[in-house]
């Protein structure tokens, strides 16, 4: 569980990181979905079944190729993305 926790929380710090970026980029409607998922996902006793929530939202941000994030903040994006579906899986 350590290595999940580990992973979970280095995906959460690349949440905080895109949504600090799409805030000061003005990208509103993407920032409050993302802050909403994370929220969500930031109550550790429901983990993991809460970041589900998160991971979609991310996946539909990095998708989003209107979404104001450069190639390096997609590949952080699809990064936490992934840690959030192997601590999922485990």
């Amino acid at each position: 569980m350590q290595t999940t926790l580990a992973a979970i929380e280095k995906a959460l710090a690349i949440v905080q990181q895109t949504l600090d970026i799409l805030t000061s980029r003005g990208d509103d409607e993407a920032a409050f979905e993302v802050a909403r998922a994370q929220y969500s996902a930031s109550i550790r006793d429901s983990w993991p079944n809460n970041l589900s929530s998160l991971i979609k939202v991310l996946d539909k941000v990095h998708q989003n190729p209107e979404s104001k994030l450069d190639d390096v903040e997609r590949a952080r994006v699809a990064e936490a993305v992934s840690l959030l579906r192997s601590a999922l899986n485990q």
